[in-house]
């Protein structure tokens, strides 16, 4: 098989499947990994694909939507310690929002030292996770389930969350630009974040630094809408500056 035709293989094959492993494609095509890891690096060259740890994901536009399951191995060790900061802003007795980002769910397992805490999610995976400990009152809003991101959106959502008030909002998005703000692959995420913003005392950005200065497809909201900024490492002299001039307040290691 030549080259080209095994490459339009690996696409065909991630059409129906939406994500495969280098070892799983390595015994469909008969060939060694470092070869089909040089096909995956070729392929995603070309914007056809994108590569996670140990095997490939379809991208079917310009922004394709990448499953929390990717997305939860994507910068993992940066997201771990991105939850572990963020919890230092939670105190006993907060009613916090947590959108249902692969970056907040990092969250969960830092929040068993707190108490009397009452949650609102609209994703599914971090609502089971913080149903699981006892001291936490989870409420999910419920609407409908989005396969990718296993997170709830729509109407049903939107009034969900128009029903609280909160003290603190935790939630990430897909890229930030000192010129465009916050924006995400999903409108529908979107706009459920903006009522999350609006329904809550601070809203705190989780934000691994691969996120600095890209746009994706759908607006957010802009720096004045957020009062923290929670990454893995310290962020150039420029966003220091950028983030002191809108007042936002930059936690990192």
């Amino acid at each position: 098989m030549f080259a080209i035709e095994r490459q339009q293989g690996i696409i065909n094959l991630l059409k129906s499947k939406k994500s495969a492993t280098v070892t799983e494609l390595s015994r469909k095509f008969f060939i060694g990994e470092a070869t089909i890891r040089r096909d995956l690096e070729k392929l995603e060259k070309k914007g056809l694909l994108k590569r996670t740890y140990g095997g490939a994901v379809l991208l079917e536009g310009l922004d394709s939507e990448i499953p929390l399951s990717v997305r939860e191995i994507e910068q993992k060790s940066e997201k771990d310690v991105i939850g572990h900061i963020a919890v230092h802003l939670v105190q006993d007795g907060d009613i916090i929002i947590m959108d249902s980002s692969s970056t907040v769910l990092k969250m969960a397992p830092h929040l068993k030292g707190k108490n009397k805490l009452t949650v609102i999610t609209n994703g599914a995976k971090t609502a089971v996770e913080l149903g699981e400990l006892l001291h936490i009152k989870v409420y999910c809003t419920g609407g409908q389930l989005r396969e990718n991101s296993l997170s709830y959106t729509g109407e049903l959502a939107r009034r969900s969350v128009n029903c609280f008030f909160a003290d603190t909002l935790f939630f990430s998005c897909r890229a930030i630009s000192m010129q465009k703000g916050l924006s995400d692959i999903s409108e529908e995420e979107s706009e459920l974040r903006k009522l999350m913003i609006e329904n809550c005392k601070k809203a705190v950005l989780l934000c691994d630094s691969s996120k600095f200065d890209k746009v994706s497809f759908s607006k957010v909201c802009t720096f004045d809408k957020i009062n923290y900024i929670v990454t893995d490492k310290k962020p150039s002299s420029p966003w220091i500056e950028f983030l002191k001039k809108k007042a936002v307040v930059p936690m990192y290691l």
